[in-house]
């Protein structure tokens, strides 16, 4: 009877992992599709589902277009890997591990228990805006969704111990870091809020730069305004500012157009 306990135990373990690992996957086509990607660099990182102190990253080297759910490493809240997994596309430019996203899991899953995933991208729309002095201004609709939710770092090439003090104080309670002439840091309680967020920094910063392109005056939002709108959003019935409304829908788009993202 324990033997049948502890292989029962093992079976949900596994389930929940693969759960974790096909949402991951799922992200990471999804980024793809719609053009969030940046060749191999970049990274999109999940906490295992029913394991808080795991986590799951990509091997260094693959694009977006070509992850499976059987690729990612799992590594434990030091960055040492739990299992060693082969990926399924052979290369030699493959490094199984990549420091930078070892160290995002460490930083944000880390200080933040109730985050379960992270996108870290160099969407170039928000580099740009990134670079500005004024950062994200109340311009649309999709800037009001996330302006609450972010706050900025300036970049560092080298993830030295100050950076990493630097980055989890920066974090703070925030769900958006923008690192300025770099790109930005998402977060997010699932897989679907997450993609929403970044989605939607994406918009806001494009639109943004198309408005200061024209050279006219900005008609910027007030606080109050932005305050107003934002309280309107967060307590509708009618819609999701969690990605929920449109996650399925994205993965019946994925199950049609590369379905290989789940094995």
């Amino acid at each position: 009877m324990a033997n049948l306990t502890t292989m029962r135990a093992e079976n949900i373990a596994f389930d929940a992992e693969w759960q974790t690992r096909c949402e991951l996957a799922a992200l990471y086509r999804i980024m793809d599709i719609y053009a969030m990607t940046d060749l191999s660099n970049q990274a999109v990182g999940a906490r295992v589902k029913d394991e808080p102190d795991h986590y799951l990253i990509h091997p260094y080297g693959i694009f977006f277009e070509e992850i499976r759910a059987s690729d990612f490493i799992k590594i434990d809240g030091k960055g040492n890997p739990v299992d060693r997994v082969i990926p399924s596309v052979a290369t030699a430019a493959v490094n199984p591990i990549n420091d930078g996203v070892k160290n995002l899991s460490n930083w944000i899953f880390g200080s933040r228990p109730e985050v379960n995933f992270f996108i870290h991208a160099h969407c170039e729309d928000v580099m740009a805006v990134s670079s500005t002095e004024s950062g994200l201004l109340p311009l649309s609709q999709a800037a009001v969704y996330l302006m609450h939710l972010t706050t900025y770092i300036d970049y560092e090439f080298f993830e030295d111990d100050v950076f990493a003090e630097k980055f989890k104080k920066t974090l703070g309670n925030h769900d958006i870091i923008i690192s300025h002439n770099h790109g930005y840091y998402a977060l997010g309680r699932t897989a679907a809020e997450v993609f929403f967020r970044a989605y939607f920094l994406r918009q806001a910063c494009s639109v943004q730069l198309k408005v200061m392109y024209t050279g006219d005056k900005m008609r910027l939002m007030d606080p109050e305004r932005v305050a107003r709108y934002q309280e309107q959003m967060y307590s509708s019935e009618h819609y999701n500012y969690d990605g929920s409304t449109e996650w399925q829908s994205l993965l019946r788009k994925l199950d049609r157009q590369c379905p290989d993202y789940k094995t």
